[in-house]
């Protein structure tokens, strides 16, 4: 399967992924409220019977009081030759050369190697199993910013190619990942007009920002008001007119 194969299957299971979750919610909350210690969290297998396709639901209490309307996420399992990998399929916005803005269907993927390090650098919790640390990743760190990437943050970049420009900042700290585009392309192996593909995005290495350098830090920072006077020129430049 392509990347927009992979997009509409999982965008197809969604209404029922949806209804299941929502269907779960009331024992799982009645479960949350039981507990004494926090965080806390349940994992609902479900599979769609048309599709086959194994999801596993996530509810996640961070705090007590948070245990009546826990974050609730989902993501799909597929095997591989070597293990699993966590997908999960998304749509950002994306902004087009002539200024508008369109929206971008994205595949994000996790490997049990990634979430094995966001669990020893961050969560530090041996108890853990993957579909847990996966659980506790996605909850916790649902935004994700992509900034540029520079050689203060990796001095390397430049030799993994253009398909390494960016690394993604989430609440617990900077993701590595491989990122590449599919284009859509019609019967004819044409490209679609106004189109502008899929992203798919390989997420390799978890850095908690306590185990970065102070130069890496740095360059963080710097790309990161860059992103702000970026969005602030292309977005509100205007508004105050």
């Amino acid at each position: 399967m392509n990347c927009k194969e992979i997009y509409n299957a999982i965008e197809h299971d969604f209404p029922k992924v949806k209804y299941r979750t929502q269907y779960m919610m009331p024992k799982v909350v009645k479960e949350l409220e039981k507990e004494l210690k926090f965080p806390a969290w349940r994992i609902c297998k479900y599979t769609v019977p048309e599709s086959c396709n194994t999801y596993n639901l996530c509810y996640y209490a961070e705090f007590p009081e948070n245990a009546q309307s826990p974050t609730n996420i989902h993501y799909c399992i597929a095997d591989t030759a070597e293990d699993e990998t966590i997908i999960r399929a998304l749509t950002g916005k994306y902004l087009k050369p002539d200024g508008a803005i369109t929206e971008l269907k994205q595949i994000h993927l996790y490997t049990y190697h990634f979430l094995e390090q966001y669990n020893n650098r961050f969560l530090k919790n041996n108890t853990l199993s993957h579909e847990e640390i996966a659980c506790m990743f996605l909850c916790r760190n649902r935004f994700i910013t992509p900034i540029r990437m520079n050689d203060r943050i990796n001095r390397n970049f430049k030799k993994h190619g253009r398909f390494n420009s960016y690394v993604y900042e989430v609440r617990d700290g900077v993701c590595f990942a491989s990122t590449s585009f599919e284009y859509d392309k019609d019967e004819e192996n044409n490209l679609i007009p106004d189109d502008v593909g899929t992203l798919l995005i390989l997420f390799t290495t978890f850095m908690n920002k306590n185990d970065m350098s102070e130069e890496q830090l740095k360059g963080l920072e710097d790309e990161q008001k860059q992103l702000i006077n970026t969005i602030d020129e292309k977005f509100f430049k205007g508004l105050d007119r």
